[in-house]
């Protein structure tokens, strides 16, 4: 018969205490790599990328099984760009990183050419199908270059919205790239304008990767008019470099909010 140790009272809360500082010491270190900030040389102000608020549906999935699945929707020639590493391989890199508890996977549906109203029904089939926790919706770039009805555009972007959040995902919406070049040729404003007041009014994040990208240009980072062929390697590594580190410390953030993810 096994002898039952008892413990003085002193001796329990001694040990109480001792685990409750384990596992605050435990839960900081887990918010520290969740709050990782970004390389400085990728980094923003607030003013221009803010903290999004909590991913419920995530945070449902992962109390199921602690694995953070993301579904990447873009419009996008697959690869455009050989010897580059895509944002979706970085993010996938960097969430790895800063959430270390989590399985992180990620998949990427291409939709080259497609304008919003065209991509609904295959991001809701790709969502029924491969039961991603979040997706990421890049859209905004082919509505733009065809100058189709901003309402339209908005919509659809509702549409979409509504689909993935039917089938149990969050979704983050992304615009389009920056450069001073297509700015002169192309109105995006209206779009991006419509993705920012449509976040704002259905609690969904906006990625306002346009605004990142034009504040990177701005402030001398990148260069996208220098055409030789290293000037051009160089910015469009730093812009997947980049854009996949800042979308990671988002999402690793409103994960964290939510329930503490990696604690």
């Amino acid at each position: 018969m096994r002898r039952q140790v008892r413990r003085s009272p002193a001796a329990a809360a001694m040990m109480l205490a001792a685990m409750m500082l384990a596992a605050m010491v435990a839960g900081a270190r887990t918010e520290a790599r969740a709050g990782m900030p970004a390389d400085p040389a990728c980094a923003v102000p607030d003013s221009v990328l803010a903290p999004g608020e909590a991913l419920p549906r995530v945070a449902s999935r992962l109390a199921e099984d602690r694995t953070l699945s993301i579904l990447i929707a873009h419009s996008a020639k697959p690869n455009p760009k050989p010897g580059i590493v895509g944002y979706p391989v970085r993010l996938e890199e960097e969430l790895k990183r800063r959430l270390p508890g989590l399985d992180i996977r990620i998949s990427v549906l291409s939709l080259p050419g497609e304008a919003a109203p065209a991509m609904v029904a295959p991001l809701a089939r790709a969502v029924e199908e491969r039961r991603p926790a979040l997706v990421v919706w890049q859209t905004g770039t082919v509505d733009a270059m065809r100058s189709l009805d901003p309402e339209s555009f908005g919509i659809a972007l509702q549409n979409g919205i509504a689909e993935v959040q039917r089938r149990g995902a969050d979704i983050v919406i992304m615009d389009m790239q920056y450069s001073m070049h297509t700015a002169q040729l192309i109105d995006f404003a209206p779009y991006v304008s419509y993705m920012s007041w449509l976040a704002q009014s259905s609690d969904v994040f906006h990625f306002p990767r346009y605004d990142i990208m034009r504040h990177w240009v701005e402030d001398g980072r990148v260069d996208f008019a220098d055409e030789g062929d290293e000037a051009k390697r160089r910015s469009y590594d730093f812009v997947h470099r980049c854009i996949g580190q800042l979308l990671a410390e988002s999402v690793a953030t409103m994960v964290d909010r939510r329930n503490g993810a990696g604690h």
